[in-house]
C-alpha cells in the first residue's frame, strides 16, 4: 500500500506541477500583451542636455573678491570701473595698485579687503541714490587720516562714512566731520 501512495503522489505532484507552469507562462504572455495594449505612447519631448558646467562670470561683475579668486585687486576695481577685463598690467591697473598701496598704508587692511568694502559702501550708496565709486571712495577716505596711519580699519570708517551720508552730509561735509575725530 505504501508503494501505491508513493506512485500516486508522484502522478498528483506532475500533474499539479504541469498546470502551474502552464499558468505561469500564460500570465506572463498576457501581460506582455496588455502591456503593449491600450493609449498610444505618449511623445516625451526631446529635453536638451544640460550643460556640464557654467562659464564664471567675468573677473569684472563679481560682487566680492574672494581670497581664492585668482585676480589681483587691482584688477578687479579696474576692471569694474571700466565694465570690462583688464590686462594686470593696463595703465588703469597701475593706477588702482597705487590707490590701493597708498590706502593700505594708511590704514591696517590688505587691499583686497579695502577693495571689497569700497565696492560694498559704492553698492550702498546706490541703493540711496548716492552715485560714489569704489576707487573715489578710496581715494578720499585715504585723505581723512592725512599722511599718518589711521587708528581704526577701513571697514570702520566706511561705515562711519555711510552714516554721516545717511544724516544728510554732503561727501565734502562728511569727510571734514571723519577729519574732526582724528586725535
Amino acid at each position: 500500500m505504501h508503494t501505491l501512495d508513493m506512485g500516486l503522489c508522484k502522478h498528483v505532484n506532475t500533474v499539479i506541477r504541469l498546470p502551474l507552469c502552464c499558468a505561469c507562462t500564460i500570465f506572463i504572455a498576457l501581460g506582455a500583451v496588455l502591456s503593449g495594449c491600450g493609449e498610444d505612447p505618449v511623445q516625451e519631448a526631446a529635453t536638451p542636455p544640460a550643460p556640464v558646467t557654467s562659464a564664471p562670470p567675468a573677473s569684472h561683475q563679481l560682487d566680492w573678491l574672494k581670497q581664492t579668486d585668482p585676480i589681483a585687486p587691482e584688477q578687479w576695481l579696474a576692471s569694474r570701473q571700466v565694465g570690462r577685463d583688464l590686462d594686470l598690467y593696463d595703465s588703469d591697473v597701475g593706477t588702482m595698485r597705487q590707490t590701493l598701496e597708498m590706502a593700505a598704508l594708511r590704514f591696517r587692511d590688505h587691499p583686497r579687503m579695502i577693495a571689497n568694502r569700497a565696492v560694498q559702501l559704492e553698492e550702498m550708496l546706490k541703493e540711496k541714490h548716492i552715485d560714489e565709486k569704489a576707487p573715489a571712495i578710496i581715494v578720499t577716505l585715504s585723505e581723512v587720516p592725512g599722511n599718518k596711519r589711521y587708528v581704526e580699519s577701513f571697514a570702520s570708517l566706511t561705515q562711519q562714512y555711510y552714516n554721516l551720508r545717511m544724516d544728510g552730509l554732503d561727501r565734502e561735509q562728511a569727510i571734514e566731520a571723519l577729519k574732526k575725530q582724528i586725535p
